[in-house]
């Protein structure tokens, strides 16, 4: 089964109205039933990729983040290890922590040292429990 990844909107009233959508509702439904998930690692500053597609995080949002101690992203959900409160966490629409932990195997796939902060906190915070990466990034945690 595919579950597409997060998004962000314009408000919560929006959120909400989306979520009422059988689509959407079919789609949460299913996280319930993952047993796999394949999760990208994102770093604090959105890739030129994420930026182009319009659903990256404003300069605002990226300064509070920073503020709030975030060192990356799974799924649009902001950490250090431990979960941050994003400023748009109410605009959201993904899968949630509890719901993201609770599957039994999530494979995070990042590479590039400019990452390793983004891939410690998402191993050290049960984000991921498995890791796919390059050798540089590989040795960076070794070391740690």
């Amino acid at each position: 089964m595919f579950a597409p990844s997060a998004t962000l909107v314009g408000s919560t009233e929006l959120r909400d109205l989306l979520a009422r959508e059988p689509a959407m509702a079919d789609v949460v439904r299913a996280w319930s039933r993952l047993t796999l998930a394949l999760v990208g690692i994102g770093s604090l500053a959105p890739s030129p990729l994420l930026r182009r597609s319009g659903n990256a995080v404003t300069a605002r949002d990226q300064r509070q983040l920073k503020e709030l101690g975030a060192v990356g992203d799974v799924c649009a959900r902001y950490f250090d290890a431990d979960p941050v409160d994003a400023p748009f966490n109410d605009r959201l629409i993904g899968i949630d922590l509890d719901r993201l932990r609770a599957v039994e195997r999530r494979i995070g796939v990042a590479g590039g040292t400019d990452k390793s902060a983004a891939i410690r906190g998402a191993a050290r915070g049960r984000w991921i429990n498995i890791l796919i990466t390059d050798v540089e990034v590989a040795r960076d945690l070794l070391d740690d």
